[in-house]
């Protein structure tokens, strides 16, 4: 396999057993070779991105529970409960904004807007009907891989529009939009399972 073809493979996301093995074994064909060890790190970054629950700003989660992923980027949002308790929403992700727009650091009071969709359809009329959350004091972290976003807590009434907007079935489409820009994954459990959480964590917190 050519380094062009190594290069189309990362970009295009494809992160399947068989494109893990490949990349092993050019390490092991060629462990001098510095290019094929970067795109080794790059390929499993973005597979932790979207598996390991990252440090969060500010808080310290006690329980977490993954709600929706994406692949391009890697994406995973969690469902966090921490000492209060309070419930929150984490997401990390690798938001499409160049350096000289946003830089390395952690922001407070930033607007971000969840909008879900059980199909994915994209009429006016499905996502001016499609439940919506606004967070007007969200915490993001930028750091040279990851962007990491967590919302403030989550209202009673908040967690259970959540959980209803994930009934009776994991929805198509979870999009999270901050800093004018945004990104999308799909539903990985049912609004059940969210309601179960958030019950556990209030209860025994």
């Amino acid at each position: 396999m050519s380094g062009l073809a190594i290069c189309r493979a990362v970009r295009d996301g494809i992160q399947s057993k068989t494109f893990v093995v490949i990349l092993a074994l050019l390490t092991i064909n060629w462990p001098h070779s510095i290019g094929v060890s970067a795109f080794v790190t790059t390929a499993f970054a973005e597979l932790d991105r979207r598996q390991i629950l990252p440090p969060l700003p500010g808080i310290v989660a006690v329980d977490s529970l993954t709600i929706a992923r994406g692949e391009r980027p890697a994406s995973e949002l969690w469902i966090t409960c921490s000492e209060g308790p309070q419930i929150r929403l984490a997401l990390n992700t690798r938001l499409p904004i160049e350096e000289e727009f946003a830089r390395n650091g952690t922001r407070s009071q930033e607007r971000t807007h969840i909008i879900i969709l059980a199909e994915n359809i994209r009429t006016v009329q499905a996502i001016k009907s499609a439940p919506h959350m606004l967070f007007g004091q969200t915490t993001w972290r930028r750091d040279d891989e990851n962007d990491v976003v967590l919302t403030p807590p989550l209202s009673v009434e908040e967690a259970g529009l959540l959980s209803q907007a994930f009934l009776p079935a994991p929805p198509a489409v979870v999009r999270i939009d901050i800093a004018e820009t945004g990104t999308e994954m799909r539903g990985t459990v049912d609004g059940r399972a969210i309601a179960g959480f958030t019950r556990r964590c209030l209860e025994n917190s």
